[in-house]
């Protein structure tokens, strides 16, 4: 009987886990209206949220950083609706956690972003880019670590930007990642950067190619003269 029990929950995890990645992308919208006050805009889309409270993190700490930041503190004019646009309640119950107690099928949250530390673990807007480190940026809904993601990057033509990021690009200014670890490793810089690259073998044998991208003013012999040195 034991094992009956623990077949059964093993197949019952397995399932749930399968249920969750099967399931629509959350998506992300990121708008850029007020760059020069270093602000974005964020919308986040649940679609088919799961039953019950939803409880919404903006991350403590930023990936292959130890120290907590409390990124939350950046953050406000934190809203959520259903998918008319009705207002649903959403209360923060800790400095970084926000939940929504009632709600349909498709939930919408959206908040400011100020982000004025261009480094590896904050985020930074202005007119000219904006970096973006996604723990600092994107909050996240607890339980779904492993529901597919996308981004449509807004105002690239307003502001003459292209997007460089490990995200897969899917067409236009929308990009993706597999899960939520993938997002939280995927740095993006949306900026009129310049480039350069060189290739690199693996160990299995396969060559791979290494994108430098770089924000500034140098010229282009600059850049590739830095990426030989790099």
């Amino acid at each position: 009987m034991k094992k009956l029990l623990l077949a059964a929950a093993f197949t019952f995890a397995m399932t749930g886990a399968y249920a969750q990645t099967s399931q629509n992308p959350i998506n992300y919208s990121i708008a850029f209206p007020n760059a020069q006050h270093h602000e974005a805009e964020v919308t986040m889309t649940i679609p088919t949220a799961p039953n019950g409270p939803l409880e919404l993190h903006m991350s403590r700490s930023s990936a292959g950083r130890y120290a907590t930041h409390e990124f939350g503190k950046n953050i406000y004019n934190v809203k959520a609706t259903d998918a008319n646009g009705k207002e649903l309640v959403i209360k923060q119950i800790a400095g970084d956690v926000y939940q929504i107690a009632n709600h349909r099928s498709t939930v919408k949250v959206s908040y400011t972003l100020y982000a004025n530390w261009t480094d590896g673990t904050y985020a930074g807007i202005d007119q000219s880019h904006a970096h973006l480190n996604m723990p600092a940026v994107f909050m996240w809904l607890a339980s779904a670590d492993q529901r597919p993601i996308r981004f449509e990057f807004q105002d690239l033509k307003k502001y003459s930007w292209k997007v460089a990021t490990q995200l897969k690009h899917e067409g236009a200014n929308i990009y993706s990642a597999p899960n939520m670890q993938y997002m939280m490793d995927s740095p993006t810089e949306l900026s009129d950067f310049r480039e350069t690259h060189w290739e690199v073998k693996n160990t299995d044998g396969k060559t791979e190619r290494i994108n430098l991208t770089i924000h500034s003013d140098d010229d282009q012999a600059t850049i590739d003269n830095f990426g030989k040195m790099v």
